[in-house]
Formats: structure tokens, sequence, C-alpha cells
């Protein structure tokens, strides 16, 4: 099999990608489970300008909605979830709906009003069965629709999965034939249960592939780490979706 794009392509895409989202805000009570806790505003591809003493990059974004996921997780499967415990998940919930609307101006903070007004007792119990299954579906609550819920699944477990965006899948997948979605006339991906499938079948079967073939040739890129550190990375499954969408 062959690669989409050519391996130094991949390379230079990746290290490219530069999406950001400078006015999420979002606060993580301190819980006996947890690290990582305070105020945090600004989500940054790579380093975060001086001018954001608050501001964190995306490795460390992934590492605080994981730590808050298996930390609400472990608390509710033995009942000691409290109301900190939710807000928590709460406020990571409305800063991923945040991150993902951000090139779309005052859309973001309607869809995370709308998820507030929305969130009921079930959605926790939703959300965290999400999470130990692995199941992008699940994360469709309060209106969130599959390409968002494709990012909850992203950030929790970007080495296994990635974000299926409009703009990946009308530049690449679907005039490749790679995925065959059900989409509007304006290439919104509809939310249908075909296409979730189709998430899993040929979207994520396509990445995963991609990622196979780039770490079978030692496949590299220059990244920067939760502490701001360069690093030096293998390919993950979000990263191939990361580099298609530059």
């Amino acid at each position: 099999m062959d690669l989409l794009l050519p391996a130094d392509k991949y390379v230079f895409l990746r290290e490219k990608y530069d999406y950001n989202s400078p006015n999420c805000k979002f606060v993580i009570e301190k819980t006996d489970g947890l690290d990582i806790w305070g105020e945090f505003e600004g989500i940054f591809a790579k380093r975060v300008p001086y001018s954001y003493p608050k501001g964190i990059n995306l490795r460390m974004f992934e590492k605080i909605v994981q730590e808050i996921f298996k930390d609400c997780d472990y608390a509710f499967n033995n009942n000691s979830f409290t109301k900190a415990h939710e807000e928590n998940l709460k406020q990571v919930s409305t800063a991923i709906v945040y991150w993902k609307m951000a090139s779309q101006g005052g859309r973001a903070k309607l869809k995370v009003k709308n998820l507030l007004t929305k969130w009921n007792d079930d959605t926790k119990i939703q959300l965290l069965k999400a999470y130990e299954q692995k199941d992008m579906a699940l994360f469709r609550i309060g209106g969130v629709r599959i390409p968002i819920a494709t990012a909850f699944i992203r950030f929790l477990f970007p080495d296994e999965f990635g974000i299926m965006d409009s703009r990946v899948v009308g530049r690449y997948t679907q005039p490749k034939g790679i995925t065959t979605l059900s989409l509007r006339s304006d290439g919104y991906i509809n939310d249908t249960k075909q296409n979730v499938v189709k998430y899993n079948k040929e979207y994520i079967a396509f990445l995963r592939k991609e990622v196979e073939l780039l770490n079978n040739l030692k496949i590299t890129y220059k990244d920067i780490d939760t502490q701001g550190n360069e690093i030096i990375s293998e390919f993950r499954v979000c990263d191939i979706e990361m580099a298609l969408f530059v």
C-alpha cells in the first residue's frame, strides 16, 4: 500500500499545523485524583505566547482532557463522584467544543451555550460510558454532532483516533474514494448512523494505515511537548488528520 501523500509532505504539513483557540477559557477544580488544576485561557498548537500566562499547548490540553476523564471515571465507579468532578467534566467538554469551533467566530460561544443548556444528570453517565467504550457516537451530547464528537475521542485517545473534519473530507478522503460519507451540499458531514459507522470503518482505518506506513519508515516530525520543549515524535493517528487539515 502507498501513502496518500509523500512522507516528507506529511512532515512538512504536520509541522506547519497552527490551529489555535486563544479565547478558550476553562477552570479545573482540584480533586484528590488530579495533579493538574487551575484556570486556563488560550489553547495553542505549539508554543504558548508570553502574552497568555494561563495558556496551554495542544499536548497539555490532551493531558488535561485525559486526566479529567480518568479521574471522573474512577470517582464515578467508586461512588465518590462529587460536584467538583461533574464541573470539571463540564468545563473540559465545553473547552473541546469551543476549541473545535474557534475558527467559526461567534458560533463557538453558541455551541457551548447550547451544550450547557442541554446538560443534565444523564450527560455525565453518557460521557463516561463513551470514554470507557471508546465510542465516538456516545460523545454526541447536548447538540454535539459527529465532527465535534470526533474531537472528544481524538483528545482522549490521540494514538488511535482523529477528528473527521469537513475540510479534510472535502479535500482528500471523499475525492479519493477513501470515504463514502453522506454530506450536505456545503460539505458538512451529516450526523447519521451510517456516517458514525464509516468514521471507524473508512476514515479511522485510513488514518491508522497512514500511521503504520509512516512509522514503518521511521518518519518523525518536530513538535512541542506539554512543557513547551521541542521534541521529535512519531506520527500518531491524530497527526495524520492534523497534517491534512493544513
